[in-house]
């Protein structure tokens, strides 16, 4: 009778530990920026992965060594493949489209899909790929999520504007955004008998502007009720 534990199955445990560590770090960051997937989905998802890359390297040693199947052939990357296409499925229903046509979740989609390729490469026995991943994931992470007018993009802010009936309030607004360079778009125009002119849209600000300060500029601004940004 052979060894209940090998020392086969002492590495396999280490790359699921590791594993388990890659996803954390990962999933940590993510759970301190309050996004749908944190700490716990990372670690199953990176964990999950690297006992699937195992399973497709090694579990089938036994049957390919077969006496009584000698001309067997398996084609062991199926179970990888396999991990791509069903997690593929499960990252795609994180991205949604909400009513104003703004997409959400595709960094939480794109962090999912990094981390199960971390959890396969240290399946697969590739450690220093997977933690090097790891440390580039998350540098990237770091550097991205600072206030870089570099790579800023122009924000669309969601407001909501009330105007008085005594007229020449939409012209006022108009001057007073005028220096800060925004456009407006999908404009709709309501009458509110209790608070006079509504006007909902969006207001494009150039990408020199940071979130904090597209916020103070709204919030200077009397005519608006309230705002919302992506």
């Amino acid at each position: 009778m052979g060894k209940i534990i090998t020392s086969y199955d002492i590495v396999y445990l280490v790359r699921i530990v590791l594993a388990i560590f890659a996803g954390a770090v990962i999933g940590y960051e993510r759970e301190t920026r309050v996004k749908v997937a944190g700490l716990k989905t990372h670690i199953l998802i990176s964990m999950a992965s690297a006992i699937m890359m195992i399973i497709s390297k090694y579990a089938f040693f036994d049957v390919l060594n077969d006496a009584l199947a000698p001309n067997l052939r398996l084609d062991v990357s199926r179970v990888a493949a396999g991990i791509i296409a069903g997690m593929g499925i499960f990252s795609g229903g994180i991205v949604f489209i909400g009513k104003r046509g703004n997409v959400s979740g595709l960094t939480t989609a794109a962090g999912i899909w990094a981390t199960i390729g971390i959890g396969m490469v240290i399946g697969a026995g590739m450690y220093v790929v997977g933690i090097g991943s790891v440390i580039l994931v998350e540098a990237i992470q770091f550097i991205l999520h600072r206030d870089m007018s570099v790579y800023r993009h122009a924000t669309a802010a969601h407001v909501l504007f009330v105007f008085n009936d005594s007229g020449g309030g939409y012209d006022e607004l108009i001057k007073k955004l005028e220096p800060y360079k925004t456009r407006m778009s999908s404009l709709r125009w309501e009458k509110d008998p209790k608070v006079g002119s509504t006007l909902k849209c969006n207001v494009i600000f150039d990408r020199k502007y940071g979130r904090d300060e597209i916020v103070d500029i709204l919030n200077n601004l009397p005519e608006v009720r309230s705002f919302d940004l992506p």
